[in-house]
């Protein structure tokens, strides 16, 4: 029964966390693959809830093709928080071990040997490792802030390999709570601050401190009057969770990343004093010169026609060369510092980064040309 609750709350959690990341989808590579990951496992999580209720073969086929799809999926998005491509043979461990587990789910159906599903939770926990290895291997190469995007996944991903091991009975039989839900919840709140400037570990800490009090405290309060304490305490600590991502969800907008407050305490119109504002700005890439020299002039004309260029410009040609010159300065926007001499500011706001943030932008846009 506390399983069951537990993953409710998770499957609320995650179509809350899948919002955002759907609305960035569009502007950023990071916030599609993150939607996919949502998508997929709101998907297990639903069938999870259907199996016992409805006992249906397809259903139960449907639970394992999508558990082992979502290790492929998870290292798609590990691929752009990287800026890089896994090995080829990660990959190939990735995909042959989804086309295979499929392929056995619909063989074996409802009935899966004790051998089938240790195998599987040994696949699966061996792609979790290799992606983690991926991740610290390649924070050093990114910026400030998509490191810091970085290692708030990484933490989340070590965190849960324990938790969701616990899901298979095969491997600890006797566990009273199954961490696969809890697993989910410890992803979606590290996910839920990357949206604003408190998306560090640290940050990610601080809450699971935050919902483990809220289960301790339940589990306290329980353990005088039944003897599932434990599991109440899991439950516990599944609604605190879920609590504090639907506050953030709703503050989300408001709280902002402190840019435009920050340049509000600028004192004068001193370009330097306006790029030294805020870290976002402190850390971006001044274009100008040879470092623009070696791409089309007519392509850096389409792009000085804005005053921000993001990755999602209606125009094909633009949109194009404003991607090229991103990916590149690993930047997730442009700002227009001048238009003679052409200058350009690449600025990396993060993969998550909101709508918000481009207001946020546009305004220092405006500053920075004025100044410049």
């Amino acid at each position: 029964m506390i399983d069951t609750i537990v993953t409710g709350i998770a499957l609320v959690a995650v179509l809350i966390a899948r919002v955002p990341a759907a609305e960035a989808a569009a502007r950023s590579a990071v916030a599609a693959r993150l939607r996919s990951l949502y998508t997929l496992t709101a998907i297990l999580l639903a069938l999870r809830l259907l199996t016992p209720v409805v006992a249906a073969t397809p259903l139960v086929v449907a639970l394992m093709i999508v558990a082992a799809w979502l290790p492929f999926a998870a290292l798609r998005l590990v691929e752009e928080l990287c800026r890089r491509h896994a090995r080829r043979v990660v990959k190939l461990l990735a995909l042959g071990g989804g086309i295979a587990f499929s392929m056995l789910a619909v063989t074996l159906g409802v009935v899966w040997s004790e051998g089938a599903l240790l195998a599987l939770a040994a696949w699966q926990a061996a792609m979790l490792a290799l992606m983690i290895v991926q991740m610290a291997r390649a924070r050093r190469d990114l910026r400030t802030a998509e490191r810091r995007t970085l290692d708030s996944f990484l933490l989340a991903l070590l965190l849960t390999i324990p938790l969701a091991l616990s899901d298979f009975t095969a491997l600890l039989p006797d566990a009273p709570v199954r961490g696969g839900a809890i697993a989910v919840l410890v992803i979606v709140l590290g996910s839920s601050r990357l949206t604003d400037d408190r998306g560090t570990p640290l940050g990610l800490l601080a809450d699971l401190a935050v919902a483990l009090s809220a289960g301790g405290m339940v589990a306290l309060i329980a353990q005088a009057m039944m003897p599932q304490a434990l599991q109440l305490a899991a439950a516990g600590w599944a609604l605190a969770a879920l609590l504090l991502l639907v506050e953030r969800t709703r503050g989300r907008a408001a709280a902002g990343s402190g840019l435009t407050a920050a340049l509000a305490r600028v004192p004068g119109d001193d370009l330097p004093a306006i790029l030294s504002a805020h870290p976002l700005l402190e850390g971006a890439q001044l274009l100008d010169g040879d470092r623009l020299a070696a791409y089309p002039p007519a392509s850096i004309a389409r792009l000085l026609d804005h005053r921000i260029v993001g990755a999602d410009l209606a125009d094909a040609e633009t949109r194009d060369a404003a991607r090229e010159l991103l990916a590149a300065t690993q930047a997730t926007h442009l700002i227009r510092v001048s238009r003679t001499p052409p200058r350009l500011l690449a600025v990396a706001a993060g993969g998550l980064a909101g709508r918000g943030l481009d207001d946020e932008l546009a305004l220092a846009a405006r500053l920075i040309e004025g100044a410049a």
